[in-house]
């Protein structure tokens, strides 16, 4: 249970900073999608490169478009321990991305910069609370076994 909690801190702090790199490369540097996928795959770390790299193979590979690509991977991200309102929240990007003018993309994609950092406040804190209740528990559990293995 620790390591899901730190898994989860992990991945949102991965998918947010990938979320704003994206949203400061429409912005600001009105790049276009397929050139930034490999600066986010680059750049960010973890759980986020994982996944957009895959969306990026997928793309490349059966000619999918970023949206479509990315409803068929987004399946994929329950395996980093997010929560399904954050999984929904990141599979939103597949409908906000290469879709509308970069100032609604701008402006959507902070509102889901905003969700994202506040469910990350709230895994840093579950994972303050909760992260040493388990981590204590395992240990005595360990204790426990080997006592009476002995």
């Amino acid at each position: 249970m620790n390591n899901r909690l730190k898994g989860r801190v992990a991945a949102l702090k991965s998918f947010l900073g990938a979320i704003q790199l994206l949203q400061a490369e429409i912005v600001f540097r009105r790049s276009a999608l397929p050139d930034i996928l490999p600066m986010i795959i680059r750049e960010c770390s973890g759980a986020a490169s994982a996944f957009f790299r895959q969306v990026q193979q997928c793309m490349l590979r059966d000619g999918e478009s970023f949206l479509s690509a990315f409803e068929l991977l987004v399946p994929e991200l329950r395996h980093f321990d997010l929560k399904w309102s954050e999984i929904e929240w990141i599979a939103s990007v597949g409908h906000i991305a290469g879709r509308y003018d970069a100032a609604t993309q701008a402006d959507r994609l902070s509102g889901l910069i905003a969700q994202l950092e506040q469910a990350l406040q709230q895994a840093q804190e579950e994972y303050g609370q909760k992260g040493k209740l388990y981590r204590a528990l395992g240990v005595t559990a360990g204790v426990m076994i080997a006592l009476v293995a002995i």
